[in-house]
């Protein structure tokens, strides 16, 4: 368990910041966490309540002055907004964390950057390269070989097969597919429950089994 040091700040407050905020206090990993948690959100404007836990409102995204031991974890799930939010907080210096549950499991040659978040019994498997920012959903595997972009979001359950390429901005939808050996194109969405057996060129939507392109 890490030194009582620090705010812990969530940016956003919507779903997927939410399970974010639970997922920590689950994982027991923080001290003190009940006077540490804050949470950033343009739209939410009010604290919010988890499991009888508060969750302080700082404010709106741009409004934060980052001090040094602040540490922020980015919990919202559209790519293009994450890389938006990413640019306005590092011209701030804010201090960006990955967050690792202790049940995911994460192969010693995996690589991962700064900012990930990997959810309850996630697997990242042999010689898998995540890139800043990338969010692996509830029980997600990321099979060996496997190179995610970043901004990326995998939702929960989905199974990216060996060597799949995954580019920036994607969105993966629950219980997708995609099979070995496949590219996935920059700002791509895959419908849940897809199939992919082909690869999919950038900015497209692909959904149903197998896969069709929009």
């Amino acid at each position: 368990m890490e030194q009582d040091k620090g705010r812990l700040i969530i940016v956003g407050g919507g779903s997927l910041a939410m399970e974010l905020v639970s997922w920590i206090i689950n994982a027991d990993i923080y001290i003190n966490i009940k006077r540490r948690l804050f949470f950033l959100d343009d739209k939410v404007t009010s604290d919010i309540y988890i499991d009888n836990l508060k969750i302080k409102y700082l404010g709106k995204i741009n409004s934060i002055v980052p001090k040094d031991d602040d540490k922020f974890f980015l919990g919202i799930a559209d790519p293009t907004m994450k890389s938006k939010v990413v640019k306005l907080l590092d011209e701030k210096k804010a201090n960006f964390c990955s967050f690792i549950h202790p049940t995911a499991i994460v192969a010693e040659s995996a690589e991962l950057g700064r900012g990930c978040l990997l959810f309850p019994y996630s697997i990242c498997s042999f010689n898998t390269k995540l890139k800043e920012f990338v969010t692996i959903n509830l029980h997600s595997a990321i099979g060996h070989d496997v190179l995610i972009n970043s901004f990326t979001t995998i939702s929960s359950f989905v199974d990216l097969t060996g060597k799949v390429e995954i580019g920036k901005n994607v969105f993966i939808g629950s219980g997708a597919r995609v099979l070995p050996s496949i590219n996935i194109g920059d700002c791509c969405k895959i419908g849940a429950g897809a199939t992919v057996y082909y690869s999919v060129p950038k900015d497209k939507t692909a959904y149903t089994i197998p896969a069709k392109i929009l």
